[in-house]
C-alpha cells in the first residue's frame, strides 16, 4: 500500500519541531548527531543516541534520546521521542573512570610493583614493568616458581624459608633479596606480602609488591662496612673483633674446635712516627697488613685493633703447634724490609698468643692473657713469641699493682725525695746530694722505689713521678738556698720515659730559671737504659741540648752497659758513676778482679777529663782503694745514708757552724 503523502509531509513537520525542541538542549557539537537520528527514525528504523546538553539554568544534562516511528489512534503516523536522564548515572561512571585512572598512574609510577598470588596457583598476575626490569615473559613470571628464575642463587634459600613459613603460619612476611635484572645484574630488592581472608578466616588470595631498595642497601653496607672496619688498612676494627671474639668463643664452648688468639705489636713503632713523621707510620701500618692478609692463608680473622696493636682470630685450631708455624711464618715474611719514603725499613713484631678453653674461660679471659703474653715477648727484647702461661698472670697482676700504686702515690703526693751525700774523696767535704725516690705507703712505712719498679716502664705514670720529684726537689733546694745552706750540686734521675718527651728540658729550664737557681747546680743522671732502642738518636739529641741549655750530665750505673764507651764517645757527659756492684766485691773473692776493673774506669775518666763518683762506699778500706787511684768523689753508707729533708738540713748547719 502506498503511504498517503500528505501523512508523510506531516509526519516530517512535526519531527522537525521535535528535534529543534531537542537541538536547543544539546550541546552544538551534537546538532548533527540529533538530525542523524531523526532521518534514520523516519526511514523506519529506531535509534537510540547518548547526547548531553544543559538546562537553561546551565546545568549539564545526559540523555538517552530514542526516536522511532508509531501510529496513533487514528492510524496516522507519529514520530514517537523518548528521553531518559542519565546524568547522576554517568556522572558516577565517569568519577569511576577517574578513580580507575588516578590508580592506574598510581601503580605505574609508583616504586613498589604489586603482585597477586593465590594459595593453589602461584602468583596471578604481574605488572608489564616488572615484567620489563626483569626479562621475563608473562608466563615464565607466574606460577609458584616464577620467582625463582629471577632469585639470587644465594637468598634462594632465605626466600623459600621465608615464603614457606608465611604459607604455613599465614602470617605476612617481609624479606630482603636480590633479584637478576634484564641485563644480567642484580639488585636489592624487598619483598612484602599480606594475606586477605574471607568472613570465615581462611585466605583467599596474595597481595604483595616489590619494591628496589639497591641503593639503601648499598648505602648501608657501605656504612655498615666502615662502623666495622679499620679505614687505614682496611681489616677488621676493635668492634667487629669484639664480636667475632665472642661469637667464636661461644662455638668453642659448645664443643666447636679450639680458638686461638694471637695479639701482635710492632717494634718501635713510635719511633717511625717521631723520626720519619705520622705519614711513615701509616704506610708502615698498611704495609704490615697486607703481610698479614699474604702470610695467613687458612681460616682466621685478622683485625686491627689501634694504633699498631693487630690480632688475630683462628677458630678451629688443633693445638699451639698450629700458632707457632703461623707466626714463623709471619716473622719470617718480615724480615724482608720495607720501602718507606725512598728508603728501606726494617719491620718487626713481638706476638702473645692464648688458647681457648685451653687458656681462658671465656672471650675477656682468652683476651686478656693473650695480651699478658705479648707484653712478656715485649719485655724479653722484641721481635719474639710467647704463649701464655699461668705464671705469666702473677707477674702482670704484680706489674699492673706497681703502676696503680706508683700512679696513686702521685695523685696522692705520697712521694717524698730523700738525699744521700756525695763527698770528695781527697777532702771528705760535701759536694753534692743525689736525690733518691721514696715513697710513704698508707702506714706511713717509707717504701724503695723496686716497690713500684714497673710504673718507671708505664711512660704516663714514669713521666709524672719524675715531674713530682723535680718538683719537690727544686722547692727544696729554694728553701735551703734562702736559709744560707750550701748543698753543692744536685743529681736527679731521668727516666727513660722523660727522654721521649722534648717537654723534659723546657721543663727543667722554667723551674731552674723560675727559682733563680743556676741551671749547672743540678746535675742529670742517666742510665743507658735511654740509648736502647731506636729512640737513642732523640735520647743523644736531648742530652745534647740539655748540656748546651747548661745542664750538668752523668752517666749512671757505668760499667754494666754493653756500650758505655760509645756513649762516651757521642754524648757530653761530665761524669761517670761506678756501678755499686763493682765497689761491693772489691775485696770480696768472686773471681771477677773488681779491682782491676774499677781502676781502669777510673783511669779512663781520668784521661777524658771527666769527674768519677764511685757509688756504694761502706768500708774504709774501700774508700782507701778509691782514693788511692784518683777516684773524684764518692757515696755511700760509710758517708750517710738517704735521709729525708730535715736530716739533709741539719747536715748542712752543722758543716756551716763548723764552717
Amino acid at each position: 500500500m502506498t503511504a498517503d503523502p500528505r501523512a508523510t509531509a506531516l509526519l516530517a513537520c512535526k519531527a522537525r519541531t521535535q528535534g529543534c525542541s531537542l537541538l536547543r538542549l544539546v550541546d552544538r557539537a551534537m546538532g548533527p548527531v540529533v538530525i542523524r537520528a531523526v532521518r534514520q527514525a523516519l526511514s523506519g528504523s529506531p535509534v537510540t543516541i547518548a547526547v548531553q546538553g544543559k538546562t537553561t539554568g546551565g546545568a549539564v544534562l545526559h540523555v538517552d534520546a530514542g526516536f522511532s516511528i508509531t501510529h496513533l489512534d487514528d492510524g496516522s503516523p507519529a514520530l514517537f521521542v523518548t528521553l531518559i536522564d542519565r546524568t547522576e548515572e554517568r556522572e558516577e561512571i565517569a568519577d569511576l573512570n577517574r578513580t580507575v585512572e588516578h590508580l592506574w598512574y598510581t601503580v605505574e609510577l609508583n616504586p613498589q610493583l604489586p603482585w597477586v598470588a593465590d594459595n593453589d596457583k602461584g602468583v596471578t598476575r604481574v605488572t608489564e614493568r616488572y615484567l620489563k626490569m626483569v626479562g621475563l615473559s608473562e608466563d615464565q613470571a607466574l606460577g609458584f616458581l616464577g620467582w625463582m628464575h629471577v632469585l639470587h642463587p644465594e637468598d634462594l634459600p632465605r626466600m623459600q624459608a621465608t615464603v614457606g613459613t608465611a604459607m604455613m603460619n599465614g602470617a605476612p612476611h617481609d624479606v630482603r633479596c636480590r633479584f637478576k635484572m634484564a641485563d644480567g645484574s642484580y639488585r636489592w630488592m624487598r619483598s612484602r606480602a599480606f594475606p586477605r581472608r574471607d568472613d570465615e578466616g581462611n585466605i583467599v588470595r596474595w597481595y604483595g609488591y616489590t619494591e628496589d631498595i639497591h641503593e639503601i642497601v648499598l648505602t648501608e653496607i657501605e656504612t655498615r662496612w666502615a662502623a666495622e672496619h679499620d679505614t687505614l688498612t682496611g681489616l677488621p676494627n676493635r668492634n667487629l673483633f669484639n664480636q667475632r671474639l665472642d661469637e667464636l668463643t661461644g662455638r668453642a664452648a659448645d664443643g666447636l674446635g679450639r680458638l686461638g688468639l694471637v695479639m701482635l705489636d710492632l717494634d718501635h713503632f713510635k719511633d717511625v712516627n717521631d723520626i720519619l713523621g705520622h705519614h711513615a707510620g701509616d704506610r708502615l701500618l698498611t704495609q704490615f697488613a697486607k703481610v698479614l692478609r699474604e702470610t695467613i692463608t687458612m681460616e682466621a680473622t685478622v683485625a686491627r685493633l689501634g694504633g699498631d696493636e693487630f690480632a688475630i682470630l683462628l677458630p678451629n685450631i688443633e693445638g699451639p703447634e698450629t700458632i707457632e708455624t703461623l707466626v714463623e711464618d709471619l716473622f719470617t715474611a718480615l724480615k724482608t724490609p720495607l720501602r718507606l719514603g725512598g728508603r728501606e725499613f726494617d719491620c718487626r713484631a713481638s706476638a702473645g698468643s692464648a688458647i681457648f678453653p685451653l687458656h681462658a674461660t671465656n672471650a675477656s679471659e682468652l683476651f686478656k692473657h693473650a695480651d699478658i703474653a705479648l707484653y712478656e715477648a715485649k719485655n724479653a727484647g722484641r721481635g719474639r713469641f710467647m704463649s701464655f702461661e699461668p705464671a705469666m698472670r702473677s707477674k702482670m697482676q704484680r706489674r699492673v699493682a706497681m703502676i696503680n700504686i706508683g700512679r696513686e702515690a702521685v695523685e696522692n703526693k705520697r712521694l717524698i725525695p730523700y738525699y744521700q751525700p756525695q763527698v770528695s774523696m781527697e777532702t771528705g767535704q760535701i759536694v753534692g746530694f743525689e736525690a733518691l725516690l721514696r715513697r710513704r705507703d698508707r702506714s706511713g712505712q717509707i717504701c724503695l722505689p723496686g716497690t713500684i719498679s714497673e710504673a718507671f716502664n708505664d711512660f704516663e705514670v714514669a713521666e709524672a713521678i719524675g715531674i713530682a720529684m723535680l718538683d719537690m726537689v727544686i722547692a727544696d733546694m729554694i728553701e735551703w738556698r734562702d736559709q744560707g745552706l750550701e748543698f753543692g750540686k744536685m743529681s736527679i734521675n731521668a727516666s727513660a720515659a722523660e727522654f721521649r718527651n722534648r717537654d723534659f728540658i723546657t721543663r727543667l729550664v722554667d723551674h731552674m730559671d723560675g727559682a733563680g737557681i743556676p741551671r749547672d747546680r743540678l746535675v742529670i743522671e742517666v742510665t743507658e737504659g735511654v740509648f736502647v732502642g731506636r729512640s737513642a738518636p732523640m735520647a743523644n739529641d736531648l742530652i745534647t741540648e740539655l748540656k748546651q741549655a747548661g745542664f750538668g750530665i752523668s752517666l749512671d750505673d757505668f760499667g754494666t752497659g754493653y756500650a758505655s764507651l760509645t756513649h762516651l764517645r757521642e754524648i757530653p757527659v761530665d761524669a761517670l758513676k761506678i756501678d755499686r756492684s763493682f765497689i761491693q766485691d772489691l775485696f770480696a773473692d768472686t773471681g771477677v778482679d773488681s779491682a782491676a776493673i774499677v781502676s781502669a774506669i777510673i783511669k779512663l775518666g781520668q784521661g777524658l777529663g771527666k769527674t768519677v763518683v764511685a757509688e756504694g762506699i761502706e768500708t774504709e778500706r774501700q774508700a782507701a782503694f778509691l782514693r788511692q787511684h784518683g777516684c773524684s768523689a764518692g757515696q755511700g753508707y760509710l758517708f750517710g745514708r738517704p735521709a729525708p729533708k730535715s736530716v739533709v738540713e741539719d747536715l748542712l748547719s752543722q758543716r756551716l757552724q763548723i764552717a
